[in-house]
């Protein structure tokens, strides 16, 4: 069953449509300054996946699920074709979504991940942030210290406490996110999201960190086994979020290729 995805609308009456996925532990609020920036050619909506920002929760976070729920979205939005962009988990989702809905997808854009099966990154940042006693914390500031010792990385850090908000009465603090559902779902969503016979033909662009782990060399190569037109671009001076850490990069590349 579907759920109302979050959307956040960089509004342009009469321009292409444009979707934006976040990754994993991310939100549209990631985005919101790569979808100001693309406001001047495209109509972009910046999603929160479920079990991420202020989308609903669900108890699983199966590929069929997530697909509806964009679906959903498109639907509601009036959306028949649209270009399609996708970071980390979100690359994963747009992968399959693409694939197995061509005729929706005008252009593909996969940010920062490949079709294939990972490691379950990200087990020790969830089991550290299921430690917080986050209804206790009286400031940002205690959670950021109490992290501290399992995940010294400060980037890292500020990263998780985006999802950390205040509670409804206003007294203590929750994690937005469906923290125990996420993290249980983890050995699905590292596996590829792509069946052996999916195929996209339409024009696709893989953005790659020059700094990131999580593509390799190779993987553009046995991705065009399912994106036959499948163009790379590295971005330097750029990791996994490449979005944040050379965003002028990031943008003259899409321009360029959009």
């Amino acid at each position: 069953m579907s759920v109302a995805l979050n959307v956040l609308r960089f509004e342009n009456p009469g321009a292409s449509g444009l979707v934006i996925l976040h990754g994993l532990l991310g939100a549209s609020r990631n985005w919101s300054t790569i979808g100001k920036a693309l406001r001047e050619r495209f109509d972009v909506h910046v999603l929160d996946l479920r079990n991420h920002g202020a989308s609903p929760h669900a108890d699983s976070m199966r590929w069929a699920e997530m697909s509806g729920d964009l679906q959903a979205y498109l639907d509601s939005a009036g959306l028949e074709e649209v270009v399609l962009l996708g970071h980390s988990l979100g690359g994963k989702l747009a992968m399959r979504y693409a694939c197995q809905n061509p005729d929706a997808v005008r252009k593909l854009v996969i940010v920062d991940i490949a079709a294939k099966a990972y490691p379950p990154y990200h087990d020790n940042e969830f089991r550290a942030m299921k430690r917080i006693p986050v209804a206790e914390l009286t400031s940002r500031r205690e959670a950021d210290e109490l992290l501290e010792p399992m995940v010294p990385g400060w980037a890292m850090r500020q990263f998780l406490l985006t999802n950390l908000v205040r509670d409804d009465a206003g007294r203590g603090f929750r994690w937005q996110i469906n923290l125990e559902v996420l993290h249980a779902s983890l050995p699905h969503i590292r596996q590829n999201s792509l069946l052996e016979t999916d195929r996209y033909v339409g024009p696709c662009l893989l953005v790659r960190g020059a700094n990131s782990n999580f593509v390799d060399d190779e993987d553009a190569g046995e991705m065009r086994h399912w994106f036959p037109h499948l163009r790379e671009e590295i971005v330097p001076g750029a990791g996994h979020n490449v979005h944040v850490e050379n965003r002028k990069g990031f943008l003259d590349v899409l321009d360029a290729w959009l």
